[in-house]
């Protein structure tokens, strides 16, 4: 039954792998394939690689819980290590050292699952608020503001996380940092090409005085239009990506049906070489055939 439990938990931790990657292959390539006829259009890299400023640098991990708006009290850190630690040692009691291994894995998944649901939502949230929050500043800038003021008005006025954007971005300003270098570095954070026009707009006015209203009405512009692209793209490859979730998903819903209504079946072949084998080379084709619909999807 050891045997069964942990081919339970790979199992579920395979399937969590490949929802994981498929999901995430989804939003990058809708992203790649309307950024990448707009950067061959005006010419200019997009993405913040070449800029002169120096940009503050963030681990992984500080990323991820920046763009899911988590700031982790040490209580909280402490609690869910040492629960985890509780949990792989009652495992151990019961049900042996070797499917307590799975234990720390499987909460580390978990938590790095919902932090990247939580942040794609969050980003999706600022992505859909910014135009309008950009149609604010080009009221106050309309009314004599200078960019800085234009900014902390809309800000206020603007709904969370879009607020909490800001609000960080007009900190750091007010702290002595160079505003376009403020929301360049806050766009490094949240991969949002847009903050990288809107900090390049805000550079370009400062340097060579050229409007920076005209700009910015652009930048909305090819906002509205990145995401009637979007929506367009995401329904012609529709089939493609059911498909890509059924390829996926079945071998693991019949393998577990298979443990579920006979796990002798599973146990007899895990106890003969060929079985072994068999069962190893299905694990390793599986994960392949993941990782090449991942980049079947991206690549559409």
């Amino acid at each position: 039954m050891t045997l069964v439990l942990v081919i339970y938990i790979f199992t579920g931790l395979l399937l969590l792998l490949a929802i994981m990657a498929l999901v995430q292959s989804h939003s990058r390539e809708l992203t790649e394939k309307t950024n990448q006829n707009f950067s061959q259009m005006v010419g200019i890299a997009i993405d913040g690689r070449f800029s002169r400023n120096p940009r503050k640098k963030f681990t992984r991990i500080k990323t991820l819980l920046g763009r899911a708006g988590i700031d982790p009290k040490e209580r909280h850190i402490v609690i869910v290590v040492f629960g985890t630690i509780f949990l792989t040692v009652l495992v151990a009691i019961s049900k042996g050292v070797l499917t307590a291994l799975f234990i720390p894995v499987f909460v580390s998944v978990i938590i790095y699952l919902w932090l990247q649901q939580r942040a794609s939502r969050r980003v999706k949230e600022i992505l859909y608020q910014l135009p309008l929050f950009l149609d604010q500043v080009l009221r106050a800038l309309g009314t004599g503001r200078s960019m800085e003021g234009a900014l902390e008005l809309a800000t206020r006025e603007s709904p969370n996380p879009l607020k909490m954007v800001f609000e960080r971005v007009h900190r750091e300003n007010q702290l002595g940092k160079d505003l376009g270098v403020a929301i360049q570095e806050t766009a490094d954070l949240y991969k949002l090409q847009e903050l990288y026009l809107v900090s390049l707009a805000i550079r370009v006015n400062r340097s060579y005085g050229s409007s920076v209203r005209e700009l910015i009405k652009n930048i909305v512009k090819m906002i509205h239009d990145r995401e009637a692209a979007r929506r367009e793209l995401k329904t012609m490859t529709g089939e493609t990506r059911v498909t890509a979730w059924v390829l996926g998903l079945l071998p693991l819903m019949i393998a577990g049906y298979i443990m579920m209504m006979n796990p002798g079946y599973m146990l007899t072949m895990w106890e003969d070489s060929s079985g072994q084998f068999m069962l190893l080379t299905a694990v390793i084709f599986q994960m392949l055939g993941a990782f090449f619909l991942w980049r079947m999807i991206k690549s559409i």
